[in-house]
């Protein structure tokens, strides 16, 4: 065997040798991005769990919540404050699920899901004034986005699209 013979079978190994290792990485990647997938998918419902958390434990923020998604304007200047941080945090949630849809971090299956909730509760008269007043400081990409769904969607009381929300005794004199 000679240098040249040598030399070609080196070259082969080496060869080899580069796609084990572009193989290899290109597992770590899939692997990794599996692993991105999962925290964003428990980063999703771990904020649900708190915004439910704080809904469940403060009966007047519930309230507030529930009336201000029916008519803004029935709530005062002190619960329209509240109403817009509560709306702050929840729209906050969808944002944050469009970012991880459009990056790659999430499941779409998941991400449709949520949404489809969301514009049910954006598409009550209070959320959708809200929306249009006061949603300046949300990513304007995501505004975009989802005020061209929110323009195909009847504005509607959120307790006939989610019955469960159905405020209409809270409206009503004790």
């Amino acid at each position: 065997m000679n240098w040249e013979a040598l030399g070609a079978i080196a070259e082969a190994l080496g060869a080899v040798g580069v796609i084990a290792t572009l193989v290899y990485l290109s597992a770590q990647i899939r692997h990794n991005n599996e692993q991105l997938r999962g925290a964003a998918t428990a980063s999703v419902y771990e904020y649900q769990r708190t915004l439910t958390e704080m809904l469940s434990s403060d009966t007047e923020l519930y309230k507030i919540a529930l009336r201000g998604n029916e008519d803004l304007s029935s709530l005062n200047p002190w619960e329209q404050q509240r109403f817009a941080i509560w709306c702050i945090h929840e729209t906050g949630m969808w944002e944050m699920c469009h970012r991880l849809l459009n990056q790659g971090a999430l499941d779409e299956g998941l991400y449709r899901g949520k949404e489809a909730y969301w514009l049910q509760l954006h598409s009550s008269p209070g959320r959708r004034e809200w929306w249009e007043t006061q949603a300046v400081m949300l990513n304007e990409h995501f505004f975009r986005d989802v005020s061209d769904l929110l323009a195909e969607i009847p504005v509607r009381r959120l307790g006939e699209a989610v019955p469960i929300f159905d405020s209409t005794e809270l409206n009503q004199p004790s």
